[in-house]
This record gives C-alpha cells, structure tokens and sequence, in this order.
C-alpha cells in the first residue's frame, strides 16, 4: 500500500504528482482508494459532489471505477470529537468502464458514478439508521 500526499494549495503539482503515481499504480495492477469528495464530509445524510482528479485518473489510464459505498457514520458526535461505538454498511457496486472515454465525457461520467452512489448511499444508511433504538442520540451528528 502506499499514500500519495498532495498539497491542495498547488493544484498543477498535485495534478502532476496524481498522475506519475496512477501511472506506476496501474502499471502494477495496484488499486487505488480515493474518496471523491475530496474531503470529510460532515453532512451525514448526502454525498457532497465529486472531484474530477479520480475520474481523470481513471479515464486517462483507461481502468474502471469500482464504487464503494458507505453508509453514514451515526456514531461521531461532532460537538465533543468523539468516535463513538458502531458499525456501517459497505456495499461494492459493479466496475464502471472507462474503456474509450476521454476528458469530455468526465462529467458525465462522475454525474452517473455520483447518482449511482447517492442512491445507494440513501439506501443503505436508511438500513443502517431503522436498527438503531427509536431513542439514539442523533442530534450529536450536527
């Protein structure tokens, strides 16, 4: 495993960085995670939108996008940072083929991926939430 660090204040060395290191990746068949919304997102009921580097990434090097969604974290109390006990669901969705695409179909690209995940993020969070008891502090999420 490896990290790539990037520095968000420079977004060509970040780019250029992304891309030296995809391309040794994929070289190696090495999967690579990357949480498209760029940063934590402390909103627990929806996905924030994607940025366009993993799509690029991997429309660029031509290898699919395996979705991975999780459902949201009801147990972070935001007001007191605090990780309390719990569990998420985790659901793989099928490949997305990047196969013959290029930089002018990275929107639609990430608005398909985005939708396809939202929906199933919806899903599964409203599985996760109907196990908790009816009086579990929820408020703490905000």
């Amino acid at each position: 495993m490896d990290i790539i660090f990037i520095d968000r204040r420079k977004p060509t060395d970040a780019v250029k960085i992304l891309q030296m290191k995809a391309k040794k990746f994929f070289q190696n068949k090495t999967k690579i995670v990357i949480f498209p919304e760029g940063k934590r997102n402390n909103n627990f009921t929806k996905l924030l939108p994607f940025k366009k580097g993993a799509f690029n990434m991997a429309v660029e090097n031509q290898v699919p996008i395996i979705p991975i969604v999780i459902s949201r974290y009801y147990f972070i109390n935001n007001k007191k940072y605090i990780f309390n006990r719990g569990h998420v669901i985790v659901q793989c969705l099928e490949p997305v083929s990047t196969e013959g695409l290029t930089k002018d179909d990275v929107p639609d690209l990430i608005d398909r991926v985005h939708s396809n995940m939202e929906r199933v993020f919806k899903e599964i969070s409203e599985e996760l939430m109907s196990t908790l008891p009816s009086d579990y502090p929820l408020e703490t999420l905000n």
